[in-house]
């Protein structure tokens, strides 16, 4: 951490995708004092899908993760809230409010939920009394400029229980992309009593100081992660120690996959990490011609070869095992 930078608690933001125990765990290494599970469908909870509950697989390293579930119906949230409870994995439960994606919002989830609060409400409540564990919510500002949903949301929030909301400080209609809307986060911190949690767009000091500026009680960072895991200290980390570390991790999830799985873990590890590797170089030499290389990568020896130009003469950062 720079050392006249004050700010709040930074977490790892819930990445559907990403956010998997191998992500968190190079997170929390690397400085995040809390991480979240990608998006776990509650529907899919209940119906015991044996891929759905591996999403809520853990490693032992972890210790600040909370279950970030999403659904719309209140009765079946606090239903797989009850499951999540029972583990004994995690620190708490996190409800989606925010995720503006069609295939989540076309089943009434996500973001949809601010088009229907007296349902958000009810979902809280319901959960919040399903679990003694403390219940958050993550979601936007409202579903566009002209429908700011902020003030009553916090209101319905409030009564219903929750312990903390996360504004991804953008309306749905803006995506990912856009203005992050600071004065209106700062005037949700000033509304309630609740802790309110910043999210959108930190990518390096300067926005997390404009952020924390907000007063807002933690800063959620997202898509700068994936391409920096030590953003959580503002450092740079070795990319080659972080991405093999990342790497071995991955293939210890895959393993945990077989019961279910039609790929064997090293195939369903090269799927799914090269959707990370080119992130760690993004910038460096070599990187743009190793990203146009990525659909011929199909074996872990693929990967290390295809990593081992950006090896350093002196290793630094993450401790790594050989694979």
């Amino acid at each position: 951490m720079h050392p006249h930078l004050r700010l709040p608690p930074l977490y790892l933001a819930p990445m559907a995708e990403f956010t998997s125990p191998p992500m968190r765990v190079v997170c929390e290494q690397c400085g995040a004092q809390r991480t979240y599970t990608e998006m776990v469908n509650a529907e899919g909870i209940c119906r015991r899908s044996p891929k759905t509950l591996f999403l809520l697989e853990t490693f032992s390293e972890e210790r600040h993760v909370w279950a970030h579930l999403y659904g719309h119906d209140p009765i079946r949230l606090a239903e797989a809230a009850r499951f999540v409870a029972d583990l004994g994995r995690f620190e708490g439960i996190d409800i989606n409010a925010g995720c503006p994606v069609p295939r989540i919002t076309a089943q009434g989830a996500g973001s949809a939920l601010l088009n229907d609060l007296p349902r958000l409400e009810a979902i809280v409540r319901e959960v919040t009394r399903a679990v003694s564990l403390p219940v958050s919510v993550k979601t936007r500002l409202g579903p566009n400029p002209q429908r700011p949903t902020w003030q009553e949301t916090l209101k319905r929030l409030e009564a219903a229980g929750a312990r903390a909301i996360t504004f991804h400080a953008r309306y749905t209609s803006q995506g990912h992309t856009g203005t992050v809307h600071l004065d209106t986060l700062h005037e949700a911190v000033s509304a309630t009593s609740l802790p309110v949690f910043g999210n959108g767009s930190i990518t390096d000091p300067a926005t997390a100081k404009a952020m924390a500026e907000t007063g807002v009680h933690a800063l959620l960072i997202a898509r700068a992660a994936l391409e920096n895991p030590c953003i959580f200290t503002f450092s740079k980390g070795d990319p080659h120690c972080l991405a093999l570390q990342h790497l071995r991790l991955e293939l210890r999830y895959r393993e945990r996959a077989q019961a279910f799985s039609r790929l064997s873990p090293e195939e369903a590890t090269v799927l799914t990490f090269r959707r990370h590797l080119f992130r760690y170089f993004k910038g460096l030499p070599g990187a743009n011609s190793l990203r146009g290389n990525l659909m011929h990568l199909h074996t872990i020896d693929d990967l290390l070869r295809a990593i081992a130009p950006f090896r350093p003469e002196t290793p630094t950062s993450l401790p790594t095992q050989h694979l």
